[in-house]
């Protein structure tokens, strides 16, 4: 593991394990001091997400947060090397690293929703 570190190894599955994590730890505390900051609930804020985009051999996978989103609200549109999520009021388009065929798999658990491509 010369020249990588902990936070950029993809090779057996930690770094989705770690990105998971990071993505909790920061994304609920930051939803919580703005909802403290601002008088708002969490399902109220609309500030930037957060989107990992990972190649590896058995596909591209894919890490958002949508904290404050139902599940019956998410959309997502493939089309060639770009991926379309939405959801409510969010949109956001994700340039991928190569064309995908299919969203092969799909999770959506405490506002992180992972997608697998092939």
């Amino acid at each position: 593991m010369v020249g990588r570190d902990k936070y950029h190894y993809a090779g057996n599955g930690r770094h989705t394990q770690h990105v998971y994590t990071r993505l909790l730890r920061q994304g609920l505390l930051r939803a919580a001091r703005r909802a403290k900051d601002m008088g708002m609930a969490e399902s109220e804020l609309h500030g930037p997400r957060m989107v990992d985009v990972m190649e590896g051999k058995d596909g591209i996978t894919i890490i958002a947060e949508l904290f404050g989103v139902y599940v019956e609200d998410l959309k997502m549109d493939l089309e060639g090397d770009s991926l379309k999520i939405t959801a409510g009021q969010f949109s956001k388009n994700v340039a991928l690293p190569r064309p995908a065929k299919s969203i092969i798999m799909k999770s959506f658990k405490n506002g992180i929703l992972e997608l697998k491509l092939d």
